[in-house]
């Protein structure tokens, strides 16, 4: 009797232990969206924006359509594709 209150006092911990590192894993910040250095022109904004994610870029050039270029990104680190936003 005494070994299995033993054995399950050591699964009870187990699993609080088990939960407690789960809710780590999910309380852990989310990676940052990708940032890029923009050139183009839109509506409100011409030239370069340096170090801007898609939607900054989109609120500063005043692109938020699908048809016509506005401006490109080239990301800030690493290699990876160019961004666009167009204008409508």
């Amino acid at each position: 009797m005494k070994k299995l209150k033993i054995s399950l006092l050591a699964l009870v911990f187990t699993l609080g232990i088990g939960g407690a590192v789960v809710q780590k894993i999910q309380a852990a910040p989310k990676p940052l969206e990708p940032a890029y250095n923009w050139n183009g022109s839109g509506p409100l904004k011409s030239g370069q924006d340096l170090d801007k994610t898609v939607s900054q870029a989109q609120a500063d050039y005043g692109c938020t359509g699908a048809s016509t270029a506005c401006a490109t990104g080239v990301p800030t680190s690493g290699s990876g594709p160019d961004a666009h936003i167009f204008q409508p």
